[in-house]
């Protein structure tokens, strides 16, 4: 399962969406810019497996109107940006790149937030020390705006499946430029913070500052902690005296046997050392295929399992082909197209009744259903640390772990669904006044059987207070995976 999210909107605006109100964009206008977000909202409407799955369509019209009202009353280019109807969708997967090439001449116009800032839910914690706010106070309002308020102003960059709000946890440590987006034109930037122990709150003034500075005060943030862990897709630590193990996955996109390796060299060393903790931490997993998700889980299971996900779809069609890129990012050729419906035709089934295209077979060949624990499974106590950074395949593992009680969820709720996500093959198309990139998922996955989806993801069993939040990182350290080491060393 590829797994595509709306970092694409952070990557795209790290390179290229620092637009300045007095520079134009190169190529194209304002306007051009609203007739795109139009057209992409139609295209979806037709190519999107279930536009309105968490909506129907009068409030969603009603959104989108509002939107591009908005966008009517701003002035600026950089703020028009912010209007992009994809946070309609509730779709973590649809991804929206601008083009370099017509935005990049405007990056270095705006004025940038100075501090390093993240996030915990719904609240800004400045994430830098030496500064003139202290590291892991909390700001609760920039310019007048509380941090609520602020958080919800970049909805167009932090959407999940669904009705989750954690879309936050993907973004926290470039919130900065967020907010830059937000106040393009700030020279300065009042701000009101309150430390951890203090009994009122403080007010400062802060000059903002260029690009260049921007993006390297962004770099100097002090969270995450477990950068360390992050150097491969699948990293490794023993804590012996802790009798605990730390996995890090940061993709299930891994080749079977490359994947099978490095979970059968850890849990090999977890019973060499007779450790009896394995904390999975998975935070920052974007997702893959979920047969990895399953393999991971045969490590840890203590019975055979359920691997079952079933696939559905509104349409199998290729719409507007004239716009449609293929995979080395040229125009899809008409036979390209033909033998791309041919490949769905072949692996879904129209159900007319329910409306809908479902997977037959031949879209689960090479799965294995009945899954059969690891030779090496571990039988100890299990951790997996989770967030809005969890999406597509690794919540798929997530649901494991909680549907089969096999061990405690750590964390923020999952930035995908539970029961189902998008998910499969994509389509990409480029805009036709902006040139600007669309990616569509092609199909709805449902995991274990499910037949509803109430929009939620994978709940914590444990989830940190604010204020044991800034404990642990006024002490340096990584937050959910010390509250886990104190979970453990305390027998709950």
């Amino acid at each position: 399962m590829k797994q595509i999210f709306a970092s694409g909107i952070l990557m795209s605006l790290l390179s290229t969406a620092a637009l300045a109100q007095q520079q134009p964009f190169t190529g194209f206008t304002r306007q051009d810019l609203k007739d795109d977000f139009k057209y992409a909202v139609e295209l979806l409407k037709k190519q999107h497996p279930n536009p309105y799955k968490f909506t129907d369509t009068v409030t969603f019209n009603r959104k989108m109107d509002s939107l591009m009202n908005r966008l009517d009353k701003d002035p600026s280019p950089l703020s028009a940006l912010r209007y992009s109807p994809m946070q309609l969708f509730n779709d973590v997967h649809l991804k929206l790149d601008y083009d370099d090439d017509r935005v990049v001449d405007v990056f270095y116009g705006i004025n940038h937030f100075p501090l390093a800032i993240t996030t915990f839910k719904d609240r800004i914690i400045v994430n830098a020390k030496g500064e003139s706010i202290p590291f892991g106070a909390e700001i609760l309002s920039i310019n007048k705006m509380p941090a609520a308020k602020l958080l919800g102003e970049i909805g167009y960059a932090t959407y999940s499946d669904g009705f989750i709000k954690t879309g936050t946890d993907r973004m926290a440590s470039n919130l900065g430029l967020f907010v830059s987006l937000v106040f393009p034109d700030a020279v300065s930037y009042e701000v009101v913070y309150k430390e951890q122990s203090a009994k009122s709150p403080v007010t400062i003034q802060l000059k903002a500052v260029d690009a260049k500075s921007g993006y390297h005060n962004r770099s100097l943030g002090e969270l995450p902690f477990n950068t360390f862990l992050k150097r491969a897709y699948v990293t490794k630590e023993y804590q012996d005296k802790e009798s605990t193990a730390i996995l890090t996955v940061l993709t299930f996109m891994l080749q079977e046997n490359a994947m099978y390796k490095e979970l059968s060299d850890f849990f090999t060393e977890v019973r060499k050392r007779k450790i009896n903790n394995v904390i999975i931490d998975i935070r920052s997993n974007g997702g893959g295929n979920p047969n990895m998700s399953a393999l991971l889980y045969s490590f840890v299971a203590l019975q055979p399992f359920d691997n079952v996900f079933n696939y559905r779809t509104k349409n199998i069609q290729m719409n507007d082909p004239e716009n449609l890129l293929n995979g080395y990012g040229t125009k899809m050729g008409e036979e390209e197209v033909k033998q791309t419906e041919n490949f769905l035709k072949q692996r879904f089934d129209y159900d007319s009744a329910a409306g809908f295209y479902y997977g037959n077979a031949r879209l689960t060949e090479g799965s294995i259903s009945n899954y059969p624990p690891d030779k090496n499974n571990f039988k100890g106590n299990v951790y997996v640390l989770i967030s809005g950074g969890t999406v597509s395949a690794a919540t798929y593992f997530a649901a494991l772990v909680k549907n089969n009680k096999r061990g405690v969820l750590v964390g923020t709720e999952t930035g995908s669904g539970e029961a189902s996500t998008t998910a499969a093959w994509f389509n990409t198309y480029t805009l036709p006044k902006t040139k600007s990139k669309l990616t569509v998922p092609m199909s709805e996955i449902y995991f274990m059987k499910a037949k509803q989806d109430n929009g939620r993801g994978c709940q914590p069993d444990k989830e940190l207070t604010f204020e044991a939040f800034q404990q642990y990182i006024h002490a340096g350290k990584d937050p959910e995976i010390q509250y886990t080491l104190d979970m453990i060393r305390s027998g709950k």
